[in-house]
C-alpha cells in the first residue's frame, strides 16, 4: 500500500513534468502539412507548420499555386492567437498545483486537463472549418477548371488535381496531450490514495467482538 507522503511526491513529480511538457510544446509545431506532385517531390515538396503564435513553410508558394485552382489560404489563424495563451496559463497552474496539497491537487490537475482537452477539440474544429472553406469557398474562374470541391483532412491523406496531401500532428501538440493525460493520472492517483478516516463506533464495536471472541476461547 502507497504511502501518503511517497504518493503526494510522485503526484507533485508528474505535476511538475506536465508544466514543463506545456511549455516545451510552444516551441513545436502542432500541425504539419507536405504537399507532393510530379514536380513537387522529396526535398522539393511543399510544407506548412502550425506553430503557437504563427504559421510558416512555403506559403507563398503555395498561394501561387493555388490560383490555379481558386483555394484561397489565410493570412493568419486563430489557432496562432488564444492556444498559446491556455497553454501558458495551464503550465503555470501546474506549476501552482505542484505545491497543492494532495486533495487541492486532484481537484487542479483535473480542471487543468479538462482545460486542456477542450482547447484541443475547439483548436482542431476551427481547423477542419478551415480547411473546408478553403476546399469549397473557391474562385469559380480559376485557370484550371474540372477540379471538384474537397476538404483537406486534418489528419491523413487526399489527393487534389496533381497534389498529394498529406498531414499530421506535430510534437507540440504530442507534448500537450501528454501533459493532459498526465494531469489526469494525478487526479486519478491522487483520488485513489485517499487517507481513511477511521469510524470511531466500527472501531468500538470490533474491539467489543475481540474481547469477548478472546474469553470464549479461555472458558
Amino acid at each position: 500500500m502507497n504511502k501518503p507522503g511517497r504518493v503526494s511526491f510522485i503526484s507533485m513529480a508528474l505535476a511538475l513534468v506536465a508544466a514543463v511538457l506545456l511549455i516545451t510544446s510552444l516551441k513545436f509545431p502542432l500541425w504539419h502539412l507536405r504537399m507532393e506532385s510530379p514536380q513537387y517531390q522529396d526535398k522539393e515538396a511543399l510544407r506548412v507548420e502550425v506553430l503557437p503564435g504563427l504559421m510558416r513553410g512555403d506559403l507563398n508558394e503555395i498561394r501561387v499555386l493555388n490560383k490555379y485552382i481558386g483555394v484561397r489560404i489565410p493570412d493568419t489563424l486563430p489557432q496562432t492567437r488564444w492556444p498559446p495563451l491556455v497553454v501558458w496559463r495551464s503550465a503555470v497552474a501546474g506549476f501552482v498545483a505542484a505545491l497543492l496539497p494532495l486533495r487541492l491537487l486532484r481537484f487542479a490537475t483535473f480542471g487543468i486537463g479538462a482545460l486542456l482537452a477542450v482547447s484541443l477539440l475547439i483548436a482542431a474544429g476551427q481547423a477542419q472549418w478551415q480547411m473546408y472553406q478553403a476546399g469549397h469557398d473557391r474562385n469559380q474562374h480559376a485557370a484550371l477548371v474540372g477540379v471538384k470541391d474537397f476538404t483537406p483532412p486534418l489528419l491523413g491523406n487526399l489527393k487534389v488535381a496533381n497534389f498529394e496531401l498529406k498531414s499530421r500532428f506535430g510534437l507540440g501538440t504530442a507534448c500537450i496531450i501528454i501533459a493532459m493525460v498526465l494531469d489526469v493520472v494525478i487526479g486519478f492517483r491522487s483520488g485513489a490514495n485517499k487517507p481513511s478516516v477511521a469510524n470511531p463506533k466500527a472501531s468500538a464495536q470490533t474491539t467489543r467482538s475481540e474481547e469477548r471472541r478472546e474469553g470464549k476461547e479461555c472458558r
